[in-house]
């Protein structure tokens, strides 16, 4: 595994613009956005009292031995921590293709640094599931029932549509929507399970999921473990 780790923070995105001055203040050049949408509840959100916003997804690599660093300067100075604020989380990255693609990453970082931390000890991950459009209730209700505290939704579209039909006997939609979930370690076989269960394959939403393994996070409280464990 490279000494690399893939930041993903998700953030209002009204703060976008500020969040990226942020990183390049700090050597990230290369930062990569997607707009994208919470998956709290319209009731959930009038007893907060609060509107549903859009928010925005920035995508950088960083130099695993900086990333307690960034993720302290997010807290300090953008105020992730806060709630309502956003999220950050940090990715074990297994390898990079080639020079070519790490100069582009990276933009001058210093990558010379030890690794810090193995993947098998990362104390989060973050559940990918991939699924038909119009199906997030459906894939929110089933993580839920297994400990899910929330997600992000981005919406894309699928290719290969017709050979996956034709090879595995699916009815799949161009149309996607991709659900992230951060979950403690702990929770995550529950939570595939219960949206494999009632989401899956054979439901509307004939939805797909994976997972990866998560370092770090700030800005998210209901799932952040006591910085004890994440040391044990």
């Amino acid at each position: 595994m490279s000494n690399l780790r893939l930041l993903i923070g998700i953030v209002r995105r009204d703060q976008g613009e500020a969040y990226i001055d942020f990183f390049r203040d700090y050597g990230i050049l290369s930062v990569l956005a997607n707009l994208c949408n919470g998956t709290a509840s319209k009731s959930m959100l009038d007893y907060l009292g609060i509107e549903k916003t859009e928010r925005v997804m920035l995508q950088c690599m960083i130099p695993a031995a900086d990333e307690k660093r960034i993720l302290r300067r997010l807290e300090e100075r953008m105020g992730i921590n806060m709630p309502g604020s956003g999220i950050a989380i940090t990715i074990p990255v297994g390898s990079i293709g080639g020079a070519s693609s790490l100069n582009y990453l990276m933009q001058g970082q210093d990558t010379t640094k030890d690794e810090v931390k193995k993947m098998s000890e990362t104390p989060y991950s973050l559940i990918v599931t991939i699924a038909n459009k119009g199906n997030v209730d459906l894939i929110m209700d089933a993580a839920r029932s297994a400990g899910a505290k929330g997600g992000t939704v981005i919406h894309a579209r699928g290719t290969g549509t017709n050979q996956t039909s034709k090879f595995f006997g699916l009815s799949i939609a161009a149309e996607k929507e991709m659900v992230y979930i951060v979950a403690r370690k702990s929770d995550k076989a529950a939570i595939m399970r219960a949206i494999m269960d009632q989401a899956g394959p054979n439901s509307p939403a004939a939805a797909v999921l994976f997972a990866l393994p998560v370092d770090t996070i700030v800005g998210l409280q209901s799932v952040a473990l006591p910085e004890e464990e994440t040391q044990a």
